[in-house]
């Protein structure tokens, strides 16, 4: 049992988004760290709704966490902006955690040569399939677009669904055009036309929907009918049950795998489209100081322990997620070590559609998605998005932008 503080001990505020078993675990290492340090913790724990109304207020406001929770990439930049977060790159020097992150991954928190965030977790995307299936059908895992559509052919002659998907509440929808802009275009190219600087009507974006009406008119995926009725989980059962090929999820998916199907379940990256750097979606929690923090050394502190290999190497094995830190061991998980090396290996990563554009951007753009799965006029779908862009942009450079909810916790 870890030994009591002594009463007058120095104080740190951590906040923390939502509970079970993730937060006993932040608890636990929590203690050890006040055991490490002599600084106790004090936690302030709300799930994802709550959490994200009151950043604002902690932002703002007297009663300021000294440690704040929270999301890389436009999520974490839009706050920067506002000069509402303490940048730390003296303490990212210092602890020479510039050789510890990949490129990659400093992009997560770094800002106009800033760094603000010490990222600590991550996770993957990919497609995942029964491998039995595929060696049945004499299929291999699909390296460029020629063999995705040749693989999706092959599916369909042999009576199966080529691709699953579930959407709806859409937001699956937006995986797919993520990975064709990456694709297709570049991370560069689609962290501009998500940040709202380019338009939608742009020839660019056009050929990413001639890309996905390609795989729509080679009846790659569920028929729109019955995937606009499944969540993201509904389809499985099709995998399962060799009713189908594939399904473009994040690694989160095999959390629901039962155990007699797991180990015929195997993983692929998307394929490569054209000759662009790399790039993955790979949503990337992190730990940030508020510019109103009172206890900042107190707070590098623990930024300093949430950066190194063993404490990440330990949580994120019991997390199920990927350390950050590239000298941290991973977990003797054959999804998450694939996810490690292709993250790692990464030129950048992106956060996912709803974690790189303001909610309100996000929440019409996911259903134009959806919609254009069903009805394939790019046409209309870009006017749709462009007509998007101008409103919600606007807005967002008026007025804070509210979060919209994470994937995994989505029905």
């Amino acid at each position: 049992m870890l030994a009591s503080l002594p009463a007058d001990a120095e104080q740190l505020n951590v906040s923390l988004i939502g509970g079970g078993y993730g937060r006993t675990v932040f608890f636990e290492y929590g203690q050890r760290f006040e055991a490490e340090t002599g600084i106790d913790i004090k936690w302030t724990v709300k799930h994802d709704a709550d959490y994200k109304q009151s950043l604002n207020g902690w932002f703002e406001g007297t009663d300021t966490p000294d440690v704040i929770q929270w999301q890389g990439g436009e999520r974490l930049f839009q706050y920067v902006r506002k000069g509402w977060v303490e940048p730390i790159t003296d303490f990212w020097v210092d602890n020479g955690l510039e050789a510890t992150f990949t490129p990659a991954i400093q992009e997560t928190v770094a800002y106009d040569r800033e760094v603000y965030g010490v990222p600590y977790s991550f996770y993957h995307w990919g497609f995942y399939y029964k491998n039995s299936v595929f060696q049945s059908l004499g299929i291999r895992p699909p390296r460029d677009w020629d063999d995705l559509l040749s693989m999706c052919s092959k599916l369909r002659s042999a009576g199966l669904e080529p691709i699953v998907i579930g959407t709806r509440y859409h937001w699956p929808s937006a995986a797919w055009f993520d990975y064709l802009d990456l694709r297709i275009n570049g991370i560069d190219f689609h962290r501009s036309l998500t940040r709202g600087e380019i338009s939608f009507k742009d020839t660019r974006v056009r050929v990413v929907f001639e890309h996905w009406k390609q795989l729509l008119d080679a009846e790659c995926f569920i028929e729109a009918a019955t995937h606009r009725t499944m969540n993201w989980r509904d389809p499985l059962p099709y995998l399962y049950r060799d009713m189908a090929g594939t399904g473009l999820f994040g690694n989160f998916v095999t959390g629901e795998m039962p155990p007699r199907y797991q180990s015929d379940f195997r993983f692929f990256p998307f394929p490569k489209i054209n000759d662009v750097p790399r790039a993955e979606d790979a949503p990337t929690d992190i730990f940030i100081i508020p510019a109103r923090s009172n206890n900042k050394e107190a707070a590098r502190k623990f930024l300093a322990f949430m950066a190194r290999a063993d404490i990440q190497e330990e949580m994120n094995t019991r997390l199920k997620t990927i350390p950050t830190n590239r000298f941290s061991a991973i977990a003797s998980d054959p999804f998450i070590e694939e996810g490690s090396k292709l993250l790692q290996a990464a030129d950048s990563v992106a956060q996912f559609f709803d974690r790189d554009t303001p909610k309100g951007m996000a929440d019409k753009a996911t259903v134009v998605f959806t919609d254009f799965m069903e009805t394939g006029d790019i046409d209309a779908t870009l006017a749709e998005l462009e007509a998007a862009r101008r409103q919600f942009y606007r807005e967002s450079t008026t007025a804070a932008l509210s979060e919209p909810s994470d994937l995994t916790v989505i029905d």
